[in-house]
């Protein structure tokens, strides 16, 4: 038997084990008391709904809206912990949030069984100990912490421009929306968690395993705003390592990490509608694929076009007058802008590598889903981040880009 052969048998044998952890880690997270939680999401009301960060960066708010309500006994049935958190009633959005704050019990409460809500697993037992402007400043506090650490064993083991290469985007990407809202910092942290592991591990073998470990985390973890910038962040910092180490990552190997990764993203989706479909009704699939659909190709009067190319345009377009500017001449003009970056480009071509396709499957992605990311393209432009990782470390001359004779 092969060792992909083995992996990918060993990946399903834990998928149960997998599968038991999230449910439980949902069960602990409804569990907390919710007079506490409550208490303290009405603390400081105006921090949760605010539209924008300190620095003026946008904020997804009403998401973060919902994913505060998810837990919370909105219907005042008395259901059984098992129903309740495979169903993850919400209330949808900040103003129906604020009535129920005001008392009122009129909103429409809506059944969000589709995602697995693993950030509630952070933000609930925190929210029980402290106000929700704390845990902003302890997601904000983790999120700058855990990627301080992956530019420092970066600039150590290749070099500080290599770094500085890495911190680049995230500038002028909007990633403060991510680090401080709860249903946006659990994509944050998987994706520099998972870089770190890959920075640091010492064997010469092929991450499958780890990468579908990762695929069933960003299901658990993430609310369809970066899947494919968990993915492509952990391969880029994995492609940049393997040179280190003098070999050459494959584009097979770019494909079959992938493989993985999807099965442990999509299985791991597909696991929590199952569930779903058990514990509440037969009805779950279908609104599950009119979800989906939706994020495709779903009318809708936010989006204006569906061609070619719309969702790159409005991703760079809501980094608005001052930021769009800024990444069109730092990621895309300079790096071409004197022969020996050319040069380097060339090189990369020349070469086939798979930098070059890890830096692009973000931007297929947000194409695909172009209706999700045309929306939500305030956030879903940290998709952009492997691409502008790419470019930045072609205007540095970083020294990782090449394999280590």
């Amino acid at each position: 038997m092969t060792i992909l052969a083995r992996k990918a048998l060993f990946a399903l044998a834990i998928a149960p084990l997998l599968t038991a952890l999230f449910l439980a880690g949902v069960l602990a997270a409804f569990a907390v008391p919710d007079a506490p939680v409550l208490r303290n999401l009405q603390d400081r009301p105006e921090v949760l709904f605010a539209r924008r960060a300190d620095n003026g960066r946008v904020i997804d708010a009403d998401t973060e809206c919902i994913g505060m309500t998810v837990g919370l006994d909105l219907s005042g049935v008395d259901e059984p912990l098992l129903h309740r958190a495979v169903n993850a009633q919400s209330l949808y959005g900040c103003q129906p949030l604020e009535d129920f704050f005001n008392g009122s019990k009129e909103e429409q409460v809506l059944d969000y069984f589709r995602y697995w809500h693993g950030y509630a697993l952070i933000s609930r037992p925190i929210l029980a100990l402290m106000p929700y402007n704390d845990l902003r400043g302890f997601l904000l506090t983790v999120s700058i912490g855990l990627f301080v650490w992956l530019l420092w064993r970066i600039g150590a083991d290749f070099s500080p421009s290599t770094a500085l290469a890495f911190a680049m985007p995230f500038v002028v990407i909007n990633a403060m929306g991510l680090m401080v809202v709860a249903t946006k910092a659990t994509t944050w942290m998987l994706a520099v968690g998972a870089a770190l592991y890959l920075s640091r591990r010492r064997s010469a073998e092929t991450p499958f395993l780890a990468f579908f470990i990762v695929g069933a985390m960003t299901a658990y973890f993430d609310f369809f705003t970066g899947p494919a910038f968990i993915l492509c962040f952990s391969a880029l910092v994995f492609a940049l390592y393997e040179l280190r180490s003098g070999r050459q990552p494959t584009w097979r190997d770019f494909m079959l990490l992938g493989v993985f990764w999807g099965v442990g993203w999509a299985g791991f989706i597909l696991i929590k509608i199952a569930v779903a479909a058990l514990v509440l009704d037969a009805g779950v699939w279908r609104d599950f694929i009119d979800a989906a659909l939706f994020r495709v190709r779903g009318e809708t009067e936010d989006v204006d076009s569906f061609v070619p190319g719309a969702a790159l345009y409005e991703n760079i377009a809501a980094l608005k007058t001052f930021w769009a500017p800024v990444a069109i001449i730092a990621f895309i003009i300079l790096p071409f802008a004197t022969n020996a970056r050319r040069g380097r480009w060339r090189r990369l071509v020349g070469e086939r590598s798979v930098l070059l396709g890890v830096a692009a499957a973000p931007l297929l992605w947000m194409e695909v889903f172009t209706n999700h990311t045309q929306i939500h393209a305030a956030f879903t432009q940290i998709n952009y981040a492997p691409a502008f990782i790419l470019s930045a470390l072609i205007l540095a001359a970083s020294p990782a880009l090449f394999r280590r004779p």
